[in-house]
C-alpha cells in the first residue's frame, strides 16, 4: 500500500506523478470534452541558478499548492515534469475555466505580494479533448501544450 502510494503521487508536492498520469491516460477512455490543463513555472532555472534549488523546491511546492487549490476539487492535478504540471477535468459540469483561470491569477498575486522570493508565474494552455480531430488524448494535451508556451512567452516578455 505504502509502495503504491509513493509511487502514483510526488514527494515533494503531493500531486499525482508522471506516472499516474500516464497510467490514466492508458487505462481510461477519454471523453469527448475531457480538459487539460497545462502549466509551467516561469523563471525556475533562474531560481535554482541564483538562489539555490532548495528555494527551487520550495517555487515548486507552492507552485503545486496554488494549483491544487484552484483545480484539485474538479480534476486530477499531475506533476508530470520538472516544471510542468496539468489538470485533467473529466465531468465538466459547473466547470467555468474562466473563472478558474482569473483565481489562479489571484492566487499568484497574492502569493507574491505575501513572499519576497522567489515570485511565482505559472503560465498555462489548455484544451478539450474532441474524439474527431484527436487521435488520442495526448494530441489535446499537445494543443494545450502550445497555448501554454505562447502564454510562457508572453509573460516573459511582458516583463512580469
Amino acid at each position: 500500500m505504502k509502495t503504491d502510494i509513493i509511487g502514483r503521487f510526488g514527494v515533494l508536492t503531493g500531486l499525482y506523478n508522471r506516472n499516474s498520469y500516464d497510467e490514466w491516460v492508458k487505462e481510461k477512455q477519454q471523453a469527448d470534452g475531457t480538459l487539460i490543463v497545462t502549466f509551467d513555472l516561469n523563471n525556475l532555472k533562474h531560481c535554482n541558478d541564483t538562489m539555490g534549488h532548495a528555494m527551487g523546491d520550495s517555487y515548486i511546492k507552492n507552485a503545486a499548492e496554488i494549483i491544487s487549490r484552484v483545480f484539485g476539487s474538479h480534476g486530477r492535478c499531475y506533476r508530470i515534469g520538472g516544471d510542468e504540471f496539468c489538470t485533467v477535468i473529466q465531468n465538466r459540469g459547473g466547470f467555468d475555466l474562466e473563472e478558474r483561470l482569473k483565481e489562479l491569477e489571484l492566487e499568484q498575486q497574492e502569493f507574491n505580494q505575501s513572499h519576497t522570493i522567489p515570485k511565482i508565474q505559472i503560465a498555462y494552455g489548455f484544451a478539450g479533448f474532441d474524439a474527431e480531430k484527436d487521435m488520442d488524448f495526448e494530441a489535446a494535451r499537445s494543443r494545450a501544450g502550445v497555448k501554454m508556451y505562447e502564454k510562457k512567452r508572453a509573460l516573459k516578455g511582458g516583463g512580469r
